[in-house]
């Protein structure tokens, strides 16, 4: 296997997998790690064999990657481009931003959003009982009056 066929093969088990760092990230130290081990005097078959599976690397990196909350599919609607960018192959791939929402900053923005809401409400609710308050003894003196004449009457 060449050095460009275990490449692509660890980008097409790594895509929708992982972000496209961890993708760019990875395939840069095993392009790299093959050139190392070529400059060494080693043949690429021998390096790759060594390296193992393009899925069973992919595989590792995966798992490592869930581990340190890193996944594509944790939950939190991350969209990302998964193009690679290793040395030999030219960029054409458009980026989109990965927002990983499970940083602190994250749940702060979201403690002072329900924050705001709760804040919001309260006040609906307690402008609502002002008024009801402010027009609660004219409202209970005329049913005063009212129950008063009424039990004259019988």
């Amino acid at each position: 296997m060449s050095r460009e066929e275990f490449l692509a093969g660890l980008e097409e088990a790594l895509a929708g997998e992982v972000p496209a760092s961890v993708i760019r990230e990875n395939l840069n130290y095993y392009n790299s790690y093959i050139s190392q081990e070529m400059a060494k005097g080693r043949t690429v078959d021998e390096i790759v064999d060594e390296i193992g599976e393009p899925r069973i690397v992919a595989r590792t990196i995966i798992d490592s990657s869930e581990a340190a909350g890193e996944a594509m599919g944790d939950g939190y609607g991350a969209f990302e481009d998964a193009g690679s960018t290793y040395e030999s192959q030219s960029e054409t791939s458009s980026h989109v931003h990965y927002f990983d929402l499970s940083k602190w900053y994250w749940k702060l923005l979201l403690m002072l959003a329900v924050f705001v809401v709760f804040s919001a409400v309260f006040r609906l609710l307690g402008g609502i009982f002002a008024l009801l308050v402010r027009f609660a003894g004219p409202v209970l003196m005329l049913l005063l009056v009212w129950w008063f004449i009424k039990s004259l009457r019988r």
